[in-house]
This record gives C-alpha cells, structure tokens and sequence, in this order.
C-alpha cells in the first residue's frame, strides 16, 4: 500500500498512460492492416479492364473456317432424266449410264437407280411390259425374283427387269456392282428396287430404252 494519497494518482496516470499506449500500437500494427478482407480480395480478381474481357471472348469464339469445316457438304442432286424419252407414265434404260428413271403419269421423275444390264442390250426404242413372273428361274438355273418382261432378245429370250439372281443360296453380284454391265441380259436391280419396279409397272406399261 502507498502511503500518499498523490504517489497512488502519479501510479494511476502511469498505468492509464501506458494501457493507452499499447492499444495505439496494436490498432496501428502493419499485421492488421496488411491482411485484405475476402471481400476486397474477391473485387480485386474480378475488376479486368473492358478490352482483355471482350478479347478473351473473341477469341473463345469459333472462327468461320472451323465452323464452315464442320457443315456437311450438300448432297448430290440425282442424274437428270434425259430429254426426248416420251411422255406419260413410263420406265426410262440408259444401257450407256446402266441406269433407269421411273416417271409418273404427269411426266415427273419420281425416282432413279443404278442397275446392270448388258452391253449394248437391248437395241433402243419404246417397247411394253408384257408379262410379269413374281418368282421364276433363269437360264442359268438362277433364282430371280419380281421378273418384269418388256422385250426379247436375238434368240427369244426374254429380257426385263428383275432382283439380282442368287444360285446356290449366293448373289451373283453385289449391291454395289451395280452400274457395271454384268448380266446375260436382262437388268438386275437392288432388291427394293425391284419390289418397286413390281408395283410400279403393270402388263402394257412403257419402257423407253436409250442409248
């Protein structure tokens, strides 16, 4: 215990002088203010000037050669129907091309494809369906299905449209043959083809054969 009452108010003054003085230096501390809060940090990341913004999306942008490489290319029209092969509903044989058109009765082409015939068979000119045999056997003992009869050939024969024949359980050509001059002389068609040849021409129909 102090004595003096004025030594126990000089010790209270040293005391409060002191206390102060510690606060000071821990509010003026470079810990505390070097320490940037979350919020400031967060603003500081994300304030870009405008030009690097609008280059960075420029250049996440795809460039017109990518995106024209990556268009598929347009599909090829189909061969055009030759000029001056009749009028009417008819069936159109390039023996050049091996290729055959079918024309509705306004004289729309309404569809074309590939077949294999045989070279320079049969001669050219306008002929009619005269026969049709759903399943029948051809010369060769082949198995021919949806046989569409329109002419003959030197022999007799007869020549039309029909499947491609199988023997022993196996095309004699492939799908993929077709265009190639293949046959003994009739036209073989894909099998959908010849199912649609089927349907499409009935006894009397026209058949126009062109070079």
């Amino acid at each position: 215990m102090f004595r003096s009452t004025g030594i126990r108010m000089l010790c209270a003054i040293t005391v409060a002088v002191l206390a102060g003085f510690v606060v000071i230096r821990l509010v003026s501390s470079p810990e505390a203010t070097d320490v940037p809060s979350q919020e400031t940090a967060t603003s500081s990341a994300v304030k870009r000037p405008a030009s690097e913004l609008v280059e960075e999306t420029l250049s996440s942008l795809p460039s017109h050669s990518s995106v024209a490489a990556n268009l598929e290319a347009p599909t090829q029209s189909p061969v055009v129907l030759p000029a001056n092969t009749g009028s009417g509903k008819r069936m159109v044989f390039s023996v050049s091309q091996q290729r055959v058109w079918w024309v509705d009765e306004s004289g729309v082409e309404i569809g074309t494809a590939l077949v294999s015939g045989r070279e320079n068979t049969p001669q050219t000119g306008s002929f009619q369906v005269y026969s049709k045999t759903k399943n029948a056997t051809g010369l060769d003992g082949s198995k021919i299905d949806y046989f569409v009869r329109f002419t003959k050939g030197p022999r007799g024969w007869a020549i039309g449209f029909h499947n491609i024949p199988v023997v022993d359980g196996e095309p004699v050509q492939t799908e993929d043959q077709l265009g190639q001059a293949l046959s003994h002389g009739c036209i073989r068609q894909k099998e959908q083809d010849a199912v649609f040849n089927w349907n499409f021409l009935e006894v009397g129909s026209t058949v126009v054969v062109i070079v």
